[in-house]
């Protein structure tokens, strides 16, 4: 079950795959998987190997845990991500919209999932109240 993202500073210099799971709350296991979706990346890989984030990355990873708490699903995750990273190079106008455009998308998603569970709660008995 996904949690709130811990919140708090994020230490300067690389950081590696283990503090920054520490940082987000996430496991090393989901943050490789994310960076196999190409959502999140290291900022550099070490002579040996190993992957070395930069706080961009933890800030990425946090926003991307709140969109899954939200109950997002990833492919609207990566869509919006991109859209964010679009608004820091610069794109900020197109970002904005594209991340609102996936956002307006989400809600209405997230709105017929709620609607789809009161009725079958009320078909099954259920209180009408939530």
């Amino acid at each position: 079950m996904l949690t709130t993202p811990p919140t708090g500073d994020i230490p300067e210099g690389p950081l590696r795959i283990g503090d920054v799971a520490e940082l987000t709350g996430l496991s090393l296991r989901s943050i490789r998987h994310y960076e196999e979706l190409g959502i999140v990346m290291p900022a550099r890989r070490t002579s040996g190997g190993f992957r070395e984030y930069d706080s961009e990355a933890v800030e990425r990873l946090r926003l991307i845990m709140q969109l899954r708490v939200a109950g997002i699903g990833l492919d609207q995750v990566g869509t919006i991500v991109d859209a964010c990273r679009a608004m820091e190079t610069g794109g900020k106008a197109e970002g904005l919209a594209e991340a609102i455009v996936e956002l307006d998308s989400a809600v209405a998603e997230l709105e017929r999932r709620l609607e789809v569970a009161r009725s079958v709660r009320a078909r099954l008995g259920g209180s009408p109240r939530g």
